[in-house]
């Protein structure tokens, strides 16, 4: 009888159970994600012979965030300004950092930094440097 070797720790799998994912044999403790390395029990992602747990699959290879380009798992809320997506931390006024919301009145520097309505109206009186944004 042939001894099966485990695709993740490269052992002999002498376990009663092996798994069989990717179409490779694996010991159930070594079926787990790369990055966070939680185990994997029912349901696994994966990209170029690695596992990933859904969170870290979408975070790695999923949509980016506009803000700051980390990646947004399935489980993120976000918000969505004309064509790109930000984590709620991301979508702040640049000037006083307040989180800002949907349906507010906000201006947009650089396609992905906001200010908002107070702050660009003040700062627009006080030192006229923001007359080139646009509202959202």
């Amino acid at each position: 009888m042939k001894m099966v070797q485990c695709a993740g720790c490269d052992r002999p799998i002498l376990d009663r159970f092996l798994l069989n994912v990717l179409d490779r044999s694996w010991h159930a403790k070594c079926v787990q994600c790369c990055d966070c390395k939680c185990n994997l029990t029912e349901k696994c992602f994966s990209r170029e012979g690695k596992l990933y747990c859904r969170n870290d699959f979408f975070k790695r290879f999923g949509t980016k965030c506009s803000g700051c380009s980390q990646g947004i798992s399935p489980t993120d809320l976000v918000r969505r300004a004309r064509n790109k997506v930000f984590h709620l931390k991301c979508f702040t006024c640049l000037v006083c950092r307040k989180q800002l919301s949907t349906g507010e009145e906000l201006y947009v520097l650089d396609e992905n930094r906001f200010i908002c309505k107070d702050d660009y109206l003040s700062s627009r009186h006080s030192q006229g440097k923001l007359s080139h944004l646009q509202v959202v």
